[in-house]
């Protein structure tokens, strides 16, 4: 498997650490219904600061995604943030704390799986979006998530839409995601589908983090 060469970000709660953030711990209403790409900019953020090695309290946790929403990731209640703005806020973050990167949203998908590659291969988490359905936005279609069983073999977990998560690691058909707190896997072909058939790349995409140079 292809995957990142550290630990991902857990978050402690009830003495149990996760796997990544989670909106729907936040004492926020607004991040809890749309709060995933934050979430996922923060664990992105930390991962690249070297903040993996511990567990972090999740009331440290929420109160800087509390912060990064206020000052950086601006949420429209019950929308979110489009992956532009997403971008436009870790290009911010990334040269305040001097990370030697650079960000922006994607919007050709042609290189979707490319991207993703050479983020992993650098040891760069890569933010992706499950985008609405597309043109038609109240359309109800979604991806679905998969567990890994004890046995190797992957089990239907959930389905969702209009959701950012973060990917860990890719494995043939298979690419590792965090969402929730949780590890889950999304099937490649699954993904490609859907953007193809339910959504567009436009908003399915990828948040690209690129070393600096």
């Amino acid at each position: 498997m292809l995957a990142l060469q550290r630990p991902y970000i857990r978050v402690l709660r009830d003495g149990r650490s996760s796997y990544g953030g989670n909106q729907m711990w936040s004492a926020s209403s607004n991040i809890q219904k749309c709060g995933c790409g934050p979430v996922a900019a923060l664990d992105v953020l930390l991962y690249l600061s070297g903040r993996q090695e511990e567990p972090i309290h999740l009331t440290d946790y929420d109160q800087e995604l509390e912060r990064l929403c206020r000052y950086y990731f601006p949420l429209i209640p019950s929308v979110g943030i489009n992956g532009i703005f997403l971008a436009m806020g870790m290009e911010r973050l990334l040269r305040k704390y001097r990370l030697p990167y650079h960000a922006f949203w994607a919007v050709s998908g042609k290189r979707f799986w490319t991207r993703i590659t050479e983020m992993l291969e650098q040891d760069i988490p890569a933010i992706f979006s499950i985008g609405p359905n597309f043109p038609l936005v109240w359309g109800k279609n979604k991806l679905r998530f998969y567990v890994k069983g004890r046995d190797g073999s992957m089990i239907p977990a959930q389905s969702t839409l209009a959701h950012y998560v973060t990917a860990t690691g890719l494995d043939g058909d298979w690419l590792r995601i965090s969402s929730w707190g949780r590890e889950y896997y999304i099937r490649r072909q699954e993904y490609d589908d859907y953007v193809r058939t339910h959504s567009a790349s436009l908003v399915s995409n990828v948040l690209m983090i690129r070393k600096a140079h």
